[in-house]
C-alpha cells in the first residue's frame, strides 16, 4: 500500500512481470520442438505452446510456473496391445527453462501408472 504526506509525491508499487516464455523450445526429444508464445496484463498470464506434431494447447502462469496439458487419443499401450488416451501435464520454470512431463492413462490400462520426469528446456530461436 502506498503512504503519502502532504507535497510528497506517491509512487504506486511497480508491477513485476515474471519471465515470459517466447520463442521456439526442444526438449528431451531432439525431434520435437514447441513454439510458445505468452504474455501478461495486470490480472493474469496466459499464452499457447504449439507441438511440431500437430497439436496446440493453452497455458497459464501459476504460482511463477507455466503450466499446459495435452490429451493425446492412443498415448498409451497398455499390456494387452490396446492403446488408450493418456493425459500429458507439464510444469515449466520460466528462469530455469527445467519443468517436469507428468504422464497418466487415468487408470484406462490395468496397472496403469501415473509417471513424472524431470527435462530442460533449450531454446532453439
Amino acid at each position: 500500500m502506498a503512504v503519502c504526506a502532504a507535497a510528497i509525491s506517491c509512487a504506486v508499487p511497480a508491477f513485476a512481470e515474471p519471465p515470459l516464455l517466447n520463442g521456439v523450445f526442444q526438449g528431451a526429444d531432439e525431434e520435437f520442438a514447441w513454439t510458445i508464445a505468452t504474455s501478461c496484463s495486470q490480472v493474469d498470464c496466459n499464452g499457447t505452446v504449439s507441438s511440431n506434431q500437430g497439436w496446440t494447447s493453452p497455458m497459464r502462469l501459476v504460482n511463477g510456473e507455466w503450466h499446459f496439458s495435452v490429451t493425446k487419443p492412443d498415448g498409451g499401450l497398455c499390456a494387452d496391445g490396446n492403446y488408450v488416451p493418456t493425459v500429458i501435464e507439464v510444469m515449466i520454470d520460466p528462469a530455469s527453462l527445467g519443468g517436469v512431463v507428468t504422464t497418466s492413462s487415468d487408470g484406462e490400462c490395468p496397472g496403469s501408472t501415473l509417471t513424472s520426469r524431470p527435462f530442460q528446456l533449450h531454446q532453439l530461436g
